[in-house]
């Protein structure tokens, strides 16, 4: 790293976000230019900062209550007191960064011993107490846990009760793999989260990123917090709104950053010189694997980086525009394993990520098992960061759907829809599948939870599910479904979205 970089990281860090923009967007205009992509205005005044929202429609907008005021103000403080340390984290030595990650494990694995019993049941088991946890060697000791053990925990087994249930955020694992976990947050897990969020549009944009710029989320849902006081304003759009009405938003939004599926970003390929794109610093590509990084930056003329995270463990690593994958140190301590050994894989080698969310009190993830294999970097890159480096990270991935007139889905969208439909109807799945037969004919299957979802339920709230597809793919189709108590074993990961016929692009690929 020269000098002069160095001298700007330390001038940015001094002094973060000082500089404002003569004009902001104005919200309001832009809401009452796309009535049918908002909500309407009883939805708006009940989310808080009046800032837009766009939906597929009106009909399908679910409830959703933001934060409330005095969660709005904690953000505030939280940001206020603690952005400086949160900045300079990345910088400080891997060394200290160690340190301090320990002593957090020691918190974190005591809270799971005397509170959450899936936890205590499996040290107790392995012969361990809280005392025992003095040295990097006894953390590797530990037994790992999985997604099926917290499914089956599920909430009395693995959520603190030092927390009422209704202080609690709840959200749900994204289901790449087919597989549903519910989970709660703690409030001060969440107003970290989003002021690491800031730091991550920081470091992604070049440290560009500022107190007025407006990130662009097209997503399932949006994010508990629209914006930190009246900063950082953050607008979401669905992701199952269609590619040439997204860019119509982008075009009013002008956005300095955008955050979306790779498969999403690759259906606005067509229309991305549909909107004005002259503010855009970073497009923040995540949850699938995404190998057109540098050729669509270089369409683009803009930096697209890569987010590795998951909703368990949060942030795990970013692609920044050094050129590295890098731990977010403060988030999460990964460790990449070797599957036949329980061993740490050794740098340059494949192994089983492994994670232990490091803000999550309320419901501990503790050398949890991602699912997903990492690959150390062999010979880390000199480089300002003190973050350590990822050679690679290897994703799982599902097939796009693809609509009469040939148009394709992305996975990302069909996913969305399926949480979407279980967030609007209250519905708990264990495991779920969705198999496109033709462009008119879905297939989706579903193992349902331990709670208390019934049969009727899921029956009565099939009509949701299809209007969400029938948005997604611009016509009517027809929805077969089926209840399971198991899905039959299969070689490999099981991809719980297929297609099972040819698109045009898939004959072009094969030819």
């Amino acid at each position: 790293m020269n000098r002069t970089t160095r001298n700007i990281v330390r001038e940015s860090l001094k002094e973060p976000f000082r500089r404002r923009s003569s004009s902001r967007l104005d919200f309001n205009q832009l809401r009452l230019k796309h009535p049918r992509q908002s909500a309407d205005a009883k939805f708006f005044n009940k989310i808080g900062k009046n800032l837009p929202q766009f939906w597929e429609s009106e009909a399908t907008v679910p409830y959703f209550e933001g934060a409330s005021p005095q969660a709005e103000a904690a953000l505030r403080r939280t940001f206020d007191y603690s952005i400086a340390d949160c900045l300079a984290h990345p910088f400080r030595t891997l060394e200290s960064i160690r340190q301090q990650q320990f002593e957090r494990l020691r918190q974190l694995v005591a809270i799971a011993f005397h509170e959450i019993p899936v936890y205590a049941e499996k040290y107790r088991h392995a012969g361990f107490a809280p005392e025992d946890l003095r040295s990097w060697e006894d953390f590797e000791r530990l037994p790992v846990i999985t997604k099926d053990e917290l499914i089956a925990a599920y909430p009395d087994g693995c959520v603190s009760r030092r927390w009422p249930t209704q202080d609690l955020f709840c959200t749900r694992s994204s289901g790449s793999s087919g597989k549903t976990l519910l989970i709660r947050v703690d409030l001060d897990a969440i107003l970290t989260d989003t002021v690491q969020g800031v730091r991550q549009y920081w470091l992604q944009s070049g440290m560009k990123y500022n107190r007025d710029h407006v990130a662009a989320l097209i997503y399932t849902l949006p994010w508990w917090f629209e914006a930190v006081g009246d900063d950082f304003p953050t607008v979401f759009i669905s992701g199952l709104i269609a590619p040439d009405a997204v860019a119509t938003i982008l075009d009013d939004l002008k956005p300095q950053v955008i955050s979306c599926y790779p498969t999403n970003l690759k259906g606005l390929m067509p229309y991305w010189d549909c909107f004005d794109r002259r503010n855009l610093n970073v497009v923040v590509v995540h949850s699938e694997t995404s190998t057109e990084r540098r050729q669509w930056s270089a369409e683009l003329g803009v930096p697209v980086l890569d987010e590795y995270s998951s909703e368990e463990a949060t942030r795990i690593a970013l692609e920044l525009p050094c050129g590295h994958y890098h731990v977010c140190e403060d988030t999460v301590y990964l460790e990449a394993l070797d599957p036949r050994t329980g061993k740490s894989a050794g740098a340059g080698a494949s192994g089983l990520a492994v994670v232990t969310n490091l803000l999550n009190q309320a419901m501990p993830f503790i050398r949890y098992v991602q699912g997903d294999y990492v690959t150390r970097a062999s010979a880390p890159e000199s480089c300002l960061l003190g973050w350590s480096q990822l050679a690679s990270i290897d994703g799982r991935r599902n097939d796009s759907f693809v609509n009469r007139d040939g148009r394709e889905i992305p996975a990302g969208t069909i996913l969305d829809v399926t949480y979407r439909w279980m967030f609007d109807v209250g519905i708990h799945l264990r495991e779920f599948e969705l198999v496109q037969k033709t462009p008119d004919t879905v297939t989706a299957t579903f193992m349902v939870g331990t709670g208390p979802t019934d049969l009727r339920k899921i029956e009565e709230s099939l009509h949701h599910l299809t209007r969400l597809l029938e948005g997604c793919l611009g016509h009517r189709i027809k929805l077969h479904s089926d209840v399971v108590t198991k899905f039959p074993d299969r070689s490999g990961k099981r991809r719980p979205i297929r297609r099972v016929f040819p698109s045009e692009g898939d004959v072009r690929i094969l030819h």
